[in-house]
């Protein structure tokens, strides 16, 4: 049988999106690639927390259903926890089960929350996790939050629309 390899991607040195993982290879995540957190907004399951307790790794659920949004409260909490690894300089992994919407748009948030305009999150998302595409909700609930988020801080940047997502978000990668 083949090793199970991990199916993520380093958006930066400290955040990590991906897609699901066996519970038994929580302590691989830990020992190799430093992972200090987890967040898992998968909805279809329920991670083992025990499993990540054991080799030091703090876990945050945040059930969340396939193609859907993240709720807004879902996000901010999600923020306010991966900030506290992160100021931290710890390491940290955003998945759902295939990497690629509801773990990218906590992901994306996260990241103009850090100081990322938000075409540039995108962009280097898309560059380190090219499968990466959010779903036209998951958008829409980045969208609202980036609003919100606007709205409360002092940004130099607008808040991308739709067809400027989709340009990056769907593009098929060039070989």
């Amino acid at each position: 049988m083949e090793a199970w390899q991990p199916n993520f991607n380093w958006i930066t040195e400290l955040i990590a999106v991906g897609g699901s993982f066996p519970s038994a290879c929580a302590e691989m995540l830990a020992r190799e690639h430093h992972i200090e957190a987890v967040i898992d907004l998968r909805g279809e399951a329920m991670p083992d927390a025990h499993a990540y307790q054991r080799h030091g790794i703090t876990l945050l659920h945040l059930p969340t259903s396939d193609m859907h949004p993240v709720e807004t409260p879902d996000l901010e909490h999600g923020i306010r926890f991966a900030n506290e690894f992160l100021d931290q300089e710890k390491r940290v992994l955003i998945h759902c089960e295939y990497g690629i919407g509801r773990s990218a748009t906590l992901a994306l948030c996260l990241m103009v929350h850090r100081g990322h305009p938000p075409l540039e999150a995108l962009a280097l998302m898309k560059k380190q996790r090219p499968v990466v595409a959010p779903s036209p909700p998951q958008f829409a609930c980045w969208s609202a939050w980036l609003e919100s988020y606007r709205f409360s801080q002092e940004v130099d940047w607008d808040v991308p629309s739709f067809a400027q997502f989709k340009a990056l978000a769907y593009e098929r990668g060039r070989r």
